[in-house]
């Protein structure tokens, strides 16, 4: 089990979502990443899924149709296997310094 699963909601995020991926990752192995790519008409889900094939033990991508900030999040409770929950938009970051 991991000690933390992160959410990370994202809507046609192309633009913005590899910094936030970026500082996310440094959590290594006790964090587990969910990107939810909720309904993107731009390529978020290409990302999302090139992010999870590269951290296969961190990251995984979970697409569906678009519901909405609440609907990626409870997709996201949905799949979690870490001990502790947290939502980071896409667009966020974490300082890593």
């Amino acid at each position: 089990m991991k000690l933390l699963t992160i959410a990370v909601p994202c809507y046609n995020s192309q633009e913005y979502m590899h910094y936030c991926l970026q500082t996310l990752l440094a959590g290594g192995e006790e964090v587990e990443i969910l990107i939810i790519n909720d309904g993107s008409k731009d390529n978020t889900a290409r990302i999302a899924d090139q992010y999870a094939a590269a951290y296969p033990t961190i990251i995984r991508a979970i697409h569906q149709e678009n519901k909405g900030h609440g609907g990626a999040v409870n997709t996201g409770m949905a799949n979690a296997t870490g001990k502790y929950f947290k939502v980071v938009d896409s667009g966020d970051w974490v300082d890593v310094r």
